[in-house]
């Protein structure tokens, strides 16, 4: 069971379970007209939550309707030592619901992958008016919300499908995010969906989810300690549209998650609870952004590069949110370390724009290692060569950038977290600190080349594109920053054994 807290009860100042009262705060920003109307009306938090989902679905169902889609992955999970699929299952029969499984097989290991072939098997099993709910993680709710989305479009004279997620691990923020992320030819990539209309956490389930699962959740949170730079700069070269609203909805992850990380790192209901207003909050941020730039940036692509890399390197992909969090740290470096050194008066502008020909050699050569077939390398040069030809036309802007450096300099730093303090934040919560520490172990060798590579996979820009265009992202580079890496998870190992000695 999990252990009796003693902190006091967290305040904040965005509580998604008081939906109407999020909203009215919402509507006094400066920017609230580019704020999204949402599905998402009710966010249900409790020891007991689980208990609401047949009267949260009568809320929502079309009136008269029985009829439910129930869809999941083979993996169990538990509530109180028992299994929560046919607990819910028998609950929801009782209810009066006809209840449709769908079942969604995985691979040999039972990992559900999220890529078009399930949302096709999703999508087929939808029917107008027929509410769809979900039991399981975040790929599966990132599944069904894409396909119930394509089942809308497609049927754009009907009301939207209601749809239900029951959270079943304090993983990811993507329950409330209206993005998906569908691998196409073998490449994550984020897609527009929908939000559901319900999020039920019910913190026994969360609480019994492997820990490995909570230290994800901390993880993929961690990622805006450095995206927001790399949105800005987006933003700044006309590669981006940033939207200062989602810094705002995750003031209270700033406030919260590390003060609480280690109720977090005890599955207790407080820490439970925290972590999922948290990731609600980080789904939302990036709803409102209308993209997953709040909470994505040149970490996630990182941890993208990593796992496109695994079939090719034969192991099995790690836990998203904890290889995000360890990510962090080689970028925020990196990020650290341009901002503390460099000059602009050292600047050969001409030499920060190669041709659109170098560039498709080193993409397509880059990928074509990892898949022969050259359909992997022919993606991630169709987005590529969008954020190469924005960089070329943003010369001016680049010119601008470098003659106001100090001010720059200075917002950046305002919107990322001091290496040093992340590492240590991090080995307080317990989490890993190295690639090789990830649930499943990665050498630090694929880390080096997913690190190194990872500005060449996507449209977006970050700090890695930058670093890249002015020269910086050489490979006597990449050994200075996993050095430096080894160095701050030493000092920050040392740091924590002497606060367990006192």
């Amino acid at each position: 069971m999990p252990k009796t807290t003693t902190l006091p009860p967290p305040v904040f100042k965005y509580d998604p379970t008081d939906m109407a009262d999020l909203v009215r705060k919402v509507e006094r920003w400066p920017e609230a007209e580019r704020v999204p109307k949402i599905e998402l009306s009710r966010v249900i938090v409790g020891e007991e939550a689980i208990r609401a989902l047949p009267g949260a679905l009568r809320e929502i169902a079309t009136a008269g309707s029985d009829e439910l889609v129930l869809v999941m992955d083979k993996v169990s999970y538990l509530r109180e030592g028992a299994n929560v699929k046919p607990v819910v299952i028998s609950m929801l029969v009782d209810a009066g619901f006809h209840v449709h499984v769908v079942e969604l097989e995985g691979d040999q290991d039972g990992v559900v992958h999220p890529d078009f072939h399930e949302v096709e098997h999703v999508k087929s099993n939808l029917q107008p008016g027929v509410a769809v709910a979900t039991i399981g993680s975040g790929v599966i709710s990132d599944i069904t919300k894409h396909a119930c989305f394509q089942f809308d479009q497609e049927h754009a004279a009907e009301p939207h499908l209601p749809l239900i997620f029951c959270m079943t691990a304090n993983s990811v923020p993507a329950y409330a995010s209206r993005m998906a992320i569908i691998t196409k030819d073998g490449v994550k990539r984020t897609w527009p969906s929908r939000l559901p209309d319900v999020i039920i956490a019910d913190l026994k389930i969360l609480s019994e989810a492997p820990l490995e699962y909570t230290m994800g959740g901390i993880g993929d949170m961690c990622a805006m300690f450095m995206a927001f730079a790399d949105w800005y700069l987006g933003n700044y070269f006309g590669i981006g549209s940033y939207f200062h609203g989602s810094w705002y909805i995750l003031e209270d992850v700033k406030e919260l998650m590390f003060a609480y990380a280690g109720e977090i790192n005890q599955r207790t209901l407080l820490g439970m609870e925290v972590l999922a207003k948290i990731e609600t909050l980080g789904g939302l941020s990036m709803t409102y952004a209308r993209e997953s730039a709040p909470l994505s940036g040149f970490e996630h692509v990182v941890s993208h590069m990593l796992d496109m890399g695994a079939p090719f390197w034969g192991r099995r992909i790690a836990n998203h949110g904890s290889q995000v969090a360890v990510a962090a740290i080689p970028g925020l470096i990196g990020l650290n370390r341009f901002l503390d050194d460099f000059d602009p008066r050292k600047v050969n502008l001409d030499a920060c724009y190669p041709s659109t020909e170098a560039m498709e050699r080193r993409v397509r050569g880059t990928f074509d290692a990892l898949d022969v077939s050259g359909a992997m390398g022919a993606e991630c040069w169709s987005d590529y060569r969008q954020k190469l030809k924005g960089w070329v036309d943003a010369r001016a802007r680049c010119e601008e950038f470098l003659a106001d450096w100090e001010n720059q300099r200075s917002h950046l730093r305002s919107l990322i977290m001091g290496v040093e303090p992340y590492v240590q934040a991090l080995a307080a919560a317990r989490h890993p600190l190295l690639f090789e520490e990830l649930n499943v172990s990665v050498p630090e060798q694929q880390g080096r080349w997913a690190y190194h590579n990872a500005h060449l996979m996507r449209k977006r820009f970050s700090s890695g594109d930058l670093l890249y265009y002015l020269g910086w992202f050489t490979e006597p580079w990449t050994d200075g920053v996993f050095a430096r890496m080894h160095q701050l998870v030493d000092e920050a190992r040392r740091e924590q054994a002497t606060v367990a000695v006192i």
